[in-house]
C-alpha cells in the first residue's frame, strides 16, 4: 500500500491539515480584499483565472512567505476561487478550512462535507477519508443568525463502503481509519472485523506503526479471526524497533506475564523505562506502580506521585484512578476522600472502567460524599457494561440484597456467579457463604 497517493496535491493537503498550533500562533488577521502589488505576477496570473496560479498564492497566503504575510482570509479566498472552477485541491483545502475554522467566519463541519463531497468527486483522496469520517460520526444540524444548515444523518454502510474502497486502491490512511472505526464498536467488530484484519495486514506490511498497532489488537482479542497472542507480540516488536512508545508499553506487558513471548520482568522494566523517557503516559503510570510497590527500584511514594501526575496531566485517565487511591488511602499525601472522589469522577464520566467502579464504592461507602446506593448501582452497571469485574461482583450483591435496586436475586446470582468464574475471590466468597 502507498500512503502517498494524490499526487503532489496530497502533500500540501496533509501539510495544511497538520498546521494548527504554528498556524494559530502566526496567523495575522486580514481580509478578502488586497492592496494591488506593483509585480507581483504570481497574483495577476491568479486575478486572470489561473488555477495553479490561485492554488500556489492560496498556500502562500495560508503558510506565508518571506514577501507575502500570513493571512488565512485571503487564503480561503483564493482556495474558493479555484474550487469554484472545479479544482479539486481547492475544494479540498477548503473544506478542511471550514473544518478547522481557518480563515472564515466560523467552523462549519457542513461547509466542509459539502467542499470535501466536491473534492471526492474530483478523485482526491484526502477528500474521500474525511468525507467518510463525517458520514461515519454524523453531522449536526447548524443554528446560524438567520437560517439552519440542515445536518448530515449518520451512515456507517456507506461510510466503511467509501473507506473500503479507498483503501482498496492502496491509500494507507483509509485502511487504517476503517480499521479503528471497526475495532471501536461491538457489533461492527462481528460484522467487519475480518476485513478490517485484512486491510490492516496489508497496511501493517508497509511498516506503518499505527497499522501495526490496530493489528496486534486483532490478533490479541481474536477480532476477524482467531486470536494469536505470538502474533500480537510481532506486531510489537516490529512498532516498538520504529520508535514506537505505545508499541514499547504493549510489549512489556506481555514480557511481563508471558504472554506470546518468554516471561522476561527485566525486559519488561527496560521496555517501560524507554517508553516513560519518552513520556508516553501509559508508561509514566506503569513506572510510577513499579516505584509505588518497589519492584526493580527503590519504593518511592514521592516518585510514583510524580509518575502519575505526569500521566495525568497527560490526559490519561487510568491515572486519575491511581491518584485517587492514593488520595483515599492517604499513600504519599493526607488522606483526602473528597480529592479521591473528584478524580474518580472525573475519570468515571469521560468513560475509564475503572474509575466507573471506583466511583461508585464511593457512593456505596460514602467515601468523600454522602452514601448514595443509587448512584453507585448506575455506575457499577455502567462500569459493568465494559466488563469491568469488580462492578459486576459488586453489582450482583446490590441485586441480591436490593441495595441501592429493586431486589433481583436471579441476575444478582447471574452475575456473581459470572465474577466467581472470571477469577473474582470476593465473589467466590460471597458466594458460599449465602
Amino acid at each position: 500500500m502507498n500512503g502517498g497517493n494524490g499526487g503532489t496535491m496530497a502533500k500540501q493537503s496533509h501539510w495544511l491539515a497538520a498546521f494548527v498550533p504554528l498556524f494559530f500562533c502566526l496567523a495575522l488577521p486580514g481580509t478578502a480584499e488586497e492592496e494591488p502589488r506593483q509585480s507581483d505576477p504570481l497574483r495577476q496570473e491568479a486575478l486572470a483565472g489561473e488555477v495553479d496560479s490561485q492554488l500556489k498564492l492560496a498556500s502562500e497566503f495560508f503558510f506565508g512567505t518571506e514577501t507575502r504575510p500570513r493571512n488565512p482570509v485571503l487564503a480561503v479566498y483564493w482556495y474558493r476561487k479555484a474550487a469554484e472552477q472545479g479544482s479539486g485541491e481547492g475544494a479540498y483545502n477548503l473544506g478542511v478550512c471550514y473544518e478547522k475554522g481557518w480563515g472564515v467566519d466560523r467552523s462549519s463541519l457542513i461547509r466542509a462535507f459539502e467542499w470535501f463531497d466536491q473534492a471526492a468527486k474530483a478523485g482526491i483522496p484526502e477528500a474521500k477519508l474525511r468525507l467518510g469520517l463525517l458520514l461515519a460520526a454524523g453531522v449536526p444540524d447548524e443554528h446560524l443568525e438567520k437560517e439552519v444548515l440542515k445536518g448530515i444523518s449518520a451512515d456507517r454502510v456507506a461510510a466503511f463502503r467509501m473507506l473500503r474502497e479507498l483503501a482498496q486502491t492502496g491509500y494507507l490512511p483509509a485502511a487504517r481509519e476503517f480499521g479503528k472505526l471497526v475495532l471501536a464498536d461491538r457489533a461492527d467488530r462481528e460484522t467487519s472485523g475480518k476485513e478490517a484484519r485484512k486491510l490492516l495486514q496489508m497496511a501493517a506490511e508497509t511498516g506503518d506503526v499505527e497499522s501495526l498497532l490496530l493489528l496486534a489488537v486483532c490478533y490479541r482479542d481474536a477480532i476477524g479471526g482467531s486470536g494469536d497472542q505470538a502474533k500480537a507480540v510481532e506486531c510489537w516488536e516490529r512498532a516498538a524497533g520504529l520508535g514506537s512508545s505505545e508499541a514499547k508499553v504493549y510489549l512489556a506487558a506481555a514480557c511481563e506475564y508471558g504472554q506470546g513471548i518468554k516471561c522476561d520482568p527485566d525486559r519488561a522494566f527496560a521496555l517501560v523505562k524507554e517508553a516513560a523517557a519518552a513520556a508516553d503516559p501509559r508508561a509514566l503510570l506503569r513506572l510510577g506502580d513499579y516505584y509505588l510497590n518497589g519492584d526493580h527500584v527503590e519504593s518511592s511514594l514521592p516518585e510514583a506521585l510524580a509518575l502519575y501526575r505526569r500521566s495525568y496531566e497527560s490526559g490519561y485517565l487510568p491515572a486519575a484512578v491511581r491518584l485517587g487511591r492514593c488520595a483515599e488511602l492517604g499513600l504519599g499525601m493526607t488522606a483526602d476522600p473528597v480529592r479521591a472522589a473528584e478524580l474518580y469522577g472525573i475519570a468515571a464520566r469521560a468513560g475509564d472502567p475503572d474509575a466507573q467502579y471506583a466511583f461508585g464504592r464511593c457512593h456505596l461507602k460514602g467515601i468523600g460524599m454522602e452514601p448514595d446506593p443509587a448512584g453507585a448501582v448506575f455506575w457499577f452497571k455502567t462500569a459493568t457494561a465494559s466488563g469491568q469485574l469488580d462492578a459486576v461482583r459488586e453489582l450482583g450483591i446490590c441485586l441480591l440484597t436490593g441495595n441501592g435496586v429493586e431486589k433481583d436475586t436471579e441476575e444478582g446470582s447471574r452475575l456473581l456467579e459470572a465474577a466467581a468464574a472470571s477469577g473474582d475471590a470476593e465473589a467466590l466468597v460471597f458466594l458460599n457463604n449465602n
